[in-house]
């Protein structure tokens, strides 16, 4: 028997409710917590995934004295990823992808008592080395390089979601761009002098991941002759 949408209605009425969040790479396993330790005599939990609607109801555990009824979504994005575990009402997504990230809303009843949580949940992928490339067009006249930089540098990436790329001239930052919560190719151009000494870097990195590119001025810049 199944009681999920016909016992408590309009429970997430509210929304004063903390939010975590919580960061996993594809294809990795995540646990989101309902933190009472062991499931009680009457308590209701609930597991929404995106705006409230029965619906988008993913999960659902309710105990009473001698009996246990459980429900998980069979759905996608979800499929056999979803795991309730009926000790403590805890939710685990297997093999992570993409399409997990977003917003999940825990709602346990006890004893007429409502408690609520959200997890706001990222699914990283992995993150590409940045690529330095010198933009031979950009190197500027002997009379220009009087006036202002010698050479362009370029630091690229392909394909990285909510991360930021940034330049730094030893552990100085110079510059830095940031893209969005998508799959996005990032670049970072820095303008520098033929004969700079000084030990750069390109670094690309999100909240979990990150990988550093070190590159000498005098490698990538060649003065015209």
């Amino acid at each position: 028997m199944y009681f999920a949408f016909c016992v408590f209605p309009g429970v997430f009425g509210a929304d004063t409710e903390n939010t975590e969040t919580v960061s996993v790479m594809v294809g990795d396993s995540v646990t989101l917590h309902t933190d009472i330790g062991t499931v009680r005599r009457n308590d209701h939990i609930m597991w929404m995934f995106g705006p409230d609607s029965p619906d988008n109801q993913i999960a659902d555990l309710m105990k009473w004295s001698y009996m246990l009824s459980m429900y998980v979504s069979g759905k996608m994005p979800f499929g056999d990823k979803l795991q309730l575990d009926h000790q403590t009402g805890s939710l685990t997504i297997k093999n992570t992808v993409s399409e997990h990230s977003g917003l999940y809303k825990l709602t346990i009843i006890h004893n007429r008592k409502t408690s609520r949580k959200k997890f706001d949940v990222k699914v990283y992928a992995p993150l590409p080395v940045p690529i330095i490339t010198s933009d031979s067009s950009q190197n500027s006249t002997a009379s220009e390089r009087a006036v202002g930089p010698a050479c362009v540098l370029m630091c690229s990436v392909a394909n990285a979601s909510r991360a930021t790329l940034s330049f730094f001239k030893g552990s100085d930052l110079v510059s830095s761009v940031s893209g969005s919560d998508f799959s996005s190719s990032l670049s970072l151009p820095l303008d520098v002098e033929y004969h700079d000494e000084n030990t750069y870097s390109c670094v690309v990195n999100n909240s979990i991941s990150n990988h550093t590119t070190l590159f000498n001025i005098t490698d990538l810049c060649q003065p015209p002759s």
